[in-house]
């Protein structure tokens, strides 16, 4: 199984992501991270992958807004329709709820089947969601 991560430039997010990368190396899965910075202009294919995961910041709390490179990458990966994804945002104290629906609704308009979300938090917290991701495919 291949699991493509693709993630925000933030400390915060790039330090539980590679938590994510540790604990699903564990459960026998080979998992590749793409930033906005790691990946080139050209278009990112996603045919390999059974599993494709963004993890994300967001701005605002009544009206959460997803970073605009994070829709960009969204948008140069290639077929991502029907697959099977997973939707994660920062945890913070107000708005990680609605943030993650718009995650979810930009993931869902480029054809992502989201079938698990949640929030990033610690050590603990990546091992439960690298078990349920196993468990998707």
């Amino acid at each position: 199984m291949r699991v493509l991560i693709m993630h925000a430039d933030n400390p915060k997010i790039h330090k539980s992501v590679l938590a994510l990368k540790k604990a699903l190396e564990k459960e026998n899965v080979q998992v590749d991270l793409v930033s906005p910075t790691t990946a080139s202009t050209a278009p990112l294919s996603t045919a390999p992958y059974t599993l494709v995961c963004v993890a994300s910041g967001f701005k605002g709390w009544w009206k959460p807004q997803i970073p605009e490179e994070i829709d960009n990458l969204l948008k140069r990966a290639t077929r991502l329709e029907g697959k099977r994804g997973g939707a994660f945002v920062e945890s913070k104290l107000l708005g990680s709820g609605k943030a993650l629906r718009v995650l979810m609704a930009h993931m869902e308009r480029q054809g992502v089947i989201v079938e698990d979300f949640g929030t990033l938090g610690g050590e603990q917290e990546m091992v439960s969601i690298a078990k349920r991701l196993r468990r998707l495919a």
